[in-house]
């Protein structure tokens, strides 16, 4: 019953499957219920106005501890963060450190917003402790406040790692005007403590010269790393000369089996440099090994569990394949769909999304996932088929809405809404979804109606029905998605326009936009009327 919570609680989700960003609301109130749960608000993906409030309530509170947490969610709530610029540089001048640090973190979220206050971050770079330095270091590059850039670089040479790191970082952010201290950051890859740091931004300020120090980082201990490193170097693919292409492939057969999948995604994201020796990458595919080098840190609470694609050559390989599109190997690809392990059928599942007609011909296997019985995979299942638009295996995908697992119903209905004609037949049970007891799958529900053309639009009146406002009202997340749906129906969506505009005056950001959006649409549908178009394609219900 509360499986849809997790995707919302940091303490859940850097274990689970990494693209699901539920919303923030209910959870959020749960949390602020216990003072024992008060440190552990989400600090990510906030977007919603409807803990507005909520946030303005801990921004006031005499708890220090729910003061940072209030901040943090201030900095991950985007524009709607910025209603409380006030409280936050307010916040800089507190007696606490962890407030000072996240009212800098706040101030950095807000990016350019923020210049005004840049006196405030730069004030903060003496303060006496190093946490709140180190925020207002990364801050000052995240706004972009190019005149402190020689300052900045001043402190890469710092002897605190952290600060060092932190300038880094801010260096990496201020992109043109921090290309001239690339070289200072490069030294700093060759300190264990710095390293990964220094690689984000040798990738940010996309330095061509400082290859070879990225390309050694593939080596490195620690996967997060060698990662950073893989990635880094595919943001600078057209720099990549050939022989160091060869040295990655060489890495293909490295002992350590943490290399070994680096230099599988390094090949991965190097695109068509890699496309010539996919046949090195699909050896990897009958690789069966692990890295559990980094198990004691997950073991004890240190960290959280590496990717698959960080642990299993295979998994790694798959994904390399799908972002080469190497079609050639969909066979040997296929025959993973099948494997014991559930990550690696995840993986495979992925690697199909990317293979257009070769993943299309494989939809009888990857429709045969529906049935998995581990969730997650028959979420991916849903999002391979909507992803390669395979129609022939969407007509599975209404037997899913019943499923036990939301994440499962949502990423059904978002499968079949890439092909509206294909879900026109099954109207009936996409409308059931709307009075399902969780949000987001109702939103979802509420989206595909919206797309689903002159069917959707017979259904506008059970759309409009879900702006109702009062104290029972729907969650923002499914005012907005019905908002949009009523936008997209023409005259009969235009119906309720009354309706919609009432949602201009809603609390939540995210619904005053999909109003705004859906009367613009509206508008333009009585322009047409008053120029005596009639024909807006908007057919008959039938």
């Amino acid at each position: 019953e509360t499986e849809w919570l997790w995707p919302c609680c940091t303490a859940f989700c850097s274990d689970r499957i990494v693209e699901h960003r539920a919303s923030l609301a209910d959870c959020f109130a749960l949390m602020l219920q216990s003072k024992k749960s008060k440190g552990e608000v989400v600090r990510s993906s906030y977007g919603d106005g409807h803990d507005a409030d909520q946030v303005a309530a801990m921004l006031r509170d005499s708890d220090p501890e729910v003061i940072a947490a209030g901040l943090d969610a201030c900095a991950g709530m985007g524009e709607e963060g910025m209603w409380f610029m006030h409280e936050v540089v307010r916040h800089m001048g507190s007696n606490a450190k962890a407030v000072r640090s996240s009212a800098a973190n706040a101030l950095g979220a807000f990016g350019s917003e923020s210049m005004q206050h840049a006196d405030k971050l730069v004030k903060g770079l003496a303060d006496e402790a190093e946490e709140v330095r180190v925020a207002c270091i990364v801050a000052l590059g995240n706004v972009g406040v190019d005149s402190e850039a020689q300052r900045i670089a001043d402190l890469i040479s710092d002897s605190s790692p952290a600060v060092s790191a932190a300038a880094c970082q801010a260096i990496g952010s201020l992109g043109e005007p921090g290309e001239s201290y690339a070289g200072l950051v490069a030294k700093k890859v060759d300190d264990l403590q710095t390293r990964h740091a220094a690689l984000v931004a040798l990738a940010n300020l996309g330095s061509r010269q400082h290859i070879a120090d990225i390309e050694k980082c593939l080596t490195d201990e620690d996967s997060i790393t060698r990662h950073t490193a893989a990635s880094a170097l595919g943001s600078l693919a057209d720099a990549v000369e050939p022989a160091a292409v060869d040295r990655v492939v060489g890495l293909l057969t490295h002992d350590d089996i943490g290399v070994r999948c680096s230099a599988a995604m390094a090949l991965g994201y190097l695109g068509d440099k890699a496309a010539p020796h996919t046949d090195k990458l699909a050896a990897l595919l009958d690789d069966t090994s692990e890295d559990t080098s980094e198990m004691h840190l997950q073991i004890g609470g240190g960290s959280s569990r590496s990717p698959p694609t960080a642990r299993y050559p295979k998994c790694a390989a798959l994904i390399a394949l799908g972002m080469l599109h190497a079609e050639a190997h969909a066979g040997a690809c296929a025959m993973c769909l099948g494997d014991d392990s559930y990550e690696v059928r995840l993986c495979a599942l992925e690697c199909f999304s990317n293979m257009g007609d070769a993943g299309r011909k494989r939809s009888n296997d990857i429709a045969a996932l529906l049935d998995d019985s581990t969730y997650f995979v028959r979420m991916k299942a849903c999002e391979c088929i909507g992803a390669l638009k395979a129609e022939d295996a969407m007509t599975s995908l209404p037997e899913l809405f019943e499923d036990k697992s939301p994440s499962v119903k949502i990423a059904a209905l978002n499968a079949l809404a890439e092909c509206p004609q294909v879900a026109e037949s099954f109207s009936n049970e996409v409308v059931k979804c709307v009075s399902d007891h969780v949000p987001l799958v109702k939103a979802a529900a509420v989206n595909l109606i919206g797309a689903l053309g002159v069917t959707g639009r017979c259904y506008a009146s059970v759309v409009a029905s879900l702006l109702v406002p009062g104290p029972n009202e729907e969650p923002p997340v499914v005012r907005a998605a019905a908002c949009e749906a009523l936008g997209q129906m023409g005259e009969y969506g235009a119906a309720f326009a009354d309706d919609v505009a009432w949602c201009l005056e809603a609390d939540s950001g995210a619904v005053r936009a999909s109003a705004e959006k859906a009367l613009e649409l509206m508008g333009n549908i009585e322009e047409t009327r008053h120029l005596g178009i009639t024909d807006l394609g908007g057919g008959e219900c039938e």
